[in-house]
């Protein structure tokens, strides 16, 4: 007959049997690890897509700079550079925040929501090319229109993820607001509706398309997102 304090030490009946927290059972995939995985490796990519952006920074090789009038001249020479420098910037960081806000949302993941994170994250990789074509020949129509391409792939593969774990509550929880799931599939959707639309006026009025890219920034205070964050 058990003791009256090897009864109150004894699990409670729920967790009696139950597996301790972090274990595997043999032959199983350890499904949280790999969640988090996605997460770390995504992140890892956009901070160095984010990073390679200012490769492009510098001043030509055969640049004579002998006085701060040379410097200065060389530097309004990289207009373009910076211009599109800032706007590459800005992309990125918003499409981690958009990446980080529907992610709160996302419990699990399966091997297609994989392929669909690592077609977003080709998207991104190649934005830095994108950007150094841009850069050096902002003037280019056909520059202007790769860019605009790329951009609008990033965010329709964003999409793409978004809307297949949202399908029938797929990797979500089934409580998940409906109106909410709506909400960020459209906020998803602004950027490469934007940068698509830019590319016929891109043709006609550059500068009115590089105005338009830098708009994209207000989607995300114009169109109301939720709360971000996990809940515990």
């Amino acid at each position: 007959m058990r003791s009256k304090t090897e009864k109150r030490n004894a699990p409670p009946a729920s967790q009696a049997g139950s597996p301790p927290e972090g274990h595997v059972e043999p032959g199983k995939p350890n499904t949280a690890l790999g969640f988090e995985r996605l997460l770390f490796f995504s992140d890892a990519v956009l901070a160095i897509a984010i990073t390679l952006l200012a490769i492009e920074l510098k001043l030509p090789e055969s640049a004579a700079v002998l006085n701060s009038g040379d410097l200065a001249r060389h530097l309004i020479e990289m207009g373009g550079k910076f211009l599109s420098f800032f706007i590459s910037f800005t992309v990125i960081g918003l499409y981690w925040l958009s990446h980080h806000r529907l992610f709160a949302y996302i419990r699990r993941y399966d091997a297609t929501l994989l392929w669909l994170n690592l077609l977003f994250l080709l998207g991104i990789t190649f934005l830095p090319f994108a950007t150094g074509l841009l850069g050096s020949h902002i003037g280019f129509f056909l520059t202007r229109t790769l860019y605009a391409v790329t951009v609008a792939f990033i965010g329709l593969a964003q999409t793409l993820i978004w809307v297949y774990a949202t399908r029938k509550h797929r990797l979500v929880d089934r409580e998940l607001d409906a109106r909410l799931i709506r909400v960020l599939a459209l906020r998803s959707l602004v950027p490469p509706v934007v940068f698509l639309l830019s590319i016929p006026l891109a043709s006609v009025a550059p500068g009115l398309a590089l105005i338009l890219w830098g708009l994209t920034a207000f989607a995300n205070v114009l169109i109301p997102g939720g709360r971000v964050g996990r809940s515990g």
